[in-house]
């Protein structure tokens, strides 16, 4: 960045005046007095016009701009670039919770059964449009809906978050019914709304016919669309308390109390597993959308189609580790940074440092190439504000666009006032004398 020259010597505008105004005493050096009067009118005219100059500069005009480029890589910012686990399963991914980047994938859009993890959606909708607290009374189908352990009676009342949390530990499908029927009136019309949300988060390769995920030829979906719902799904924090629970007790009309343990079996074994949902049936086989947080990373992984039901965790939780190795939150620049200074016309010691309005903070993963491009104005018009744009940061991860962050003046400098003008002439003057002499 530039700044306005400082030139030699501490001569004063007053004291040179002063000094001329003496000199006219003496006929003798009348001849000096006017050349260097002269002079001073010339170089204070020029200041001038110089300084008018410089104001009327555009602060982004072609050619005014400053650009300078930094690249870094994954392994510059501490992240080495490692080989992903081994994975059985007909169909895998991981992904960044935080961004939602693929960090892995495995046939991750070939259409499959999804079971139970259906549930996630179910929840989602039910969470948007219920009230907790509300009264859900169960239905004759609702208690006749399959169930490995039939647990609910028709005319069983039952809050929604108590249905949320059979839902979401146990997978009832009975609760998904009753669930369904109270929020839109009908399974038929949940379904509907199922489809509906799943077109909303660009779900295209999904359908619905069920709230439960029991079998049907018409229900599927993909391991990436279902990381898209369970990352859309997470960012509830009343879903993440209900599928972050390893048990509850529900009580039972007339019956006493019933555990509800979490189907996920990752929850109960690694501390730093944080969810979501588990499926099983005797054609989707084991499914499992599993998330996890670990040193402020927190990643998603999708399973689908897994014969072997331990193999199913084990490969989800290769997977959430290979996650966390791979994925690192960096601050590149703190708010407040200063990039570079700005000169200022009328000021002769006028420079405005140019500061990032923001932290500039990404996460990054092994094997990326991060570029950092600082574009700024060379010179700024008055009046100048404090927090101003000026210029701005751009950052690239892997040629896509992360994040732009302004770049803003730190302090303000008002419009000249014809006074302002005549110092700043005059000083040059005086600095120009101080040269020569």
């Amino acid at each position: 960045m530039e700044g306005l020259a400082s030139g030699k010597g501490s001569a004063k505008p007053h004291a040179i005046l002063r000094a001329m105004m003496l000199s006219l005493r003496s006929r003798e050096r009348l001849v000096p007095l006017l050349f260097f009067f002269l002079v001073f009118v010339l170089t204070v005219a020029s200041s001038l016009a110089v300084a008018r100059a410089e104001t009327g500069r555009s602060t982004s005009g072609s050619g005014e701009r400053l650009i300078q480029e930094f690249h870094v890589t994954a392994a510059d910012l501490g992240i080495p670039a490692t080989s992903p686990p081994r994975i059985e399963s007909p169909a895998a991914v991981l992904i960044s919770m935080e961004t939602g980047r693929v960090l892995y994938e495995h046939n991750a859009h070939k259409r499959m059964r999804m079971a139970s993890t259906t549930k996630i959606m179910t929840a989602v909708l039910v969470l948007e449009k219920m009230d907790l607290d509300t009264r859900v009374t169960v239905s004759a189908k609702a208690a006749a809906t399959y169930e490995p352990k039939y647990w609910v009676r028709q005319g069983d009342v039952f809050t929604v978050d108590e249905l949320l949390y059979a839902l979401l530990l146990r997978s009832a499908n009975s609760a998904a019914v009753a669930l369904a029927e109270a929020c839109s009136g009908s399974v038929e019309a949940f379904v509907q709304e199922m489809n509906r949300k799943a077109a909303d988060l660009g779900m295209a390769d999904t359908h619905f016919t069920n709230p439960h995920g029991l079998d049907d030829d018409a229900h599927y979906s993909t391991a990436a669309d279902m990381a898209v719902l369970g990352r859309h799904a997470m960012q509830d924090k009343r879903f993440r308390r209900y599928v972050a629970t390893r048990s509850h007790e529900l009580g039972l009309p007339g019956r006493g109390p019933l555990l509800l343990t979490n189907t996920n079996k990752l929850l109960h074994d690694y501390p730093w597993v944080i969810g979501v949902k588990t499926g099983l049936t005797p054609k989707a086989e084991q499914c499992l959308v599993a998330a996890g947080a670990r040193g402020g990373v927190e990643v998603l992984s999708v399973i689908l189609g897994q014969p072997v039901s331990d193999l199913c965790f084990e490969e989800s939780k290769r997977l959430l580790e290979y996650g966390f190795g791979q994925c690192r939150d960096v601050v590149l620049l703190g708010e407040g940074a200063v990039l570079g200074e700005v000169s200022v016309p009328y000021h002769s010691d006028g420079l405005v440092k140019l500061v990032t309005s923001e932290q500039i903070a990404l996460q990054a993963q092994g094997g990326d190439q991060v570029d950092v491009t600082i574009a700024a104005d060379k010179a700024l018009s008055l009046p100048v504000v404090a927090g101003q744009v000026c210029g701005q940061v751009e950052v690239k991860v892997n040629d896509e666009t992360l994040k732009t962050v302004a770049l803003v003046a730190d302090k303000s400098f008002t419009a000249p006032t014809l006074r302002t003008r005549l110092e700043y002439g005059l000083t040059r003057l005086g600095r120009w004398i101080s040269g020569i002499f």
